[in-house]
């Protein structure tokens, strides 16, 4: 056996190896983490809670004098007449709205306060991975996360298609990780198709095992041929026939 021929074989070796364990981890996929949860149909998006950027109107509805359109600043805060400085980030609308009337109790009588946001600053999400054209997208209405994917030009060959992560804000802004399967369900829809996305988001198209074994065939024999051969030759790999000629 000459030297190139040996290294061939080696390298074919390598590649069913990996083309075998894909496949493997494909048919028994692993219970998720405990930092993972799995999406169900019609999972709707956490409570929008305000940001640094938001526009936002609060409106007195007795006293319309004290009326303010404000833009919520960088540190988190709004400041008000009479009262002054006032936190709202983190805050869903129904807590703003409790934050301002008690921050007025003390000067109005019986204050009716309504909170409402103008426009958004985080109004929109990512998505990565296996699209066509991945990238930042505005978030309009209720988008789902195969709405993102479509949006996004849709699933390369290479993409793994029964299932989608997605990156979410949670809980003390640490990032919680979802599994949304693109597989039907039993009324035949797949879940992504109601998996509402909220601000921020990163929607993840993995790739298939099927692609990283072909970029294993690509990195490890066809790249390795032209060196490798003394002369012609054909082998059998994955049931198709190779044929490479010195």
């Amino acid at each position: 056996m000459t030297e190139g021929t040996r290294r061939l074989t080696v390298a074919l070796t390598l590649v069913l190896a990996i083309a075998s364990s894909s496949s493997e981890a494909a048919e028994t996929a692993p219970a998720a983490p405990a930092d993972q949860t799995q999406a169900t149909a019609l999972t709707p998006p956490p409570t929008y809670r305000l940001e640094a950027g938001d526009a936002i109107d609060i409106r007195f509805l007795s006293n319309p004098e004290l009326n303010e359109q404000a833009q919520i600043r960088p540190d988190g805060r709004v400041s008000m007449q009479i009262v002054g400085e006032l936190t709202f980030t983190g805050l869903t609308i129904a807590e703003a709205t409790t934050l301002v009337t008690t921050s007025f109790k003390d000067t109005l009588k019986q204050p009716s306060v309504t909170v409402q946001v103008r426009t958004f600053a985080n109004r929109r999400v990512f998505v990565a991975g296996e699209v066509a054209k991945p990238g930042v997208l505005p978030l309009i209405g209720d988008q789902t996360a195969i709405g993102a994917i479509a949006e996004a030009g849709g699933l390369r060959s290479t993409a793994k298609r029964n299932e989608i992560v997605v990156i979410r804000r949670g809980a003390n802004d640490i990032p919680e990780q979802i599994r949304v399967s693109m597989g039907g369900g039993s009324d035949h829809i797949p879940p992504a198709a109601a998996f509402r996305l909220a601000p921020m988001d990163v929607v993840i198209v993995m790739e298939s095992g099927i692609a990283k074994a072909d970029r294993a065939v690509d990195q490890y024999v066809r790249q390795l041929v032209p060196v490798l051969l003394t002369g012609g030759f054909t082998y059998l790999f994955n049931g198709a026939v190779v044929t490479g000629v010195h």
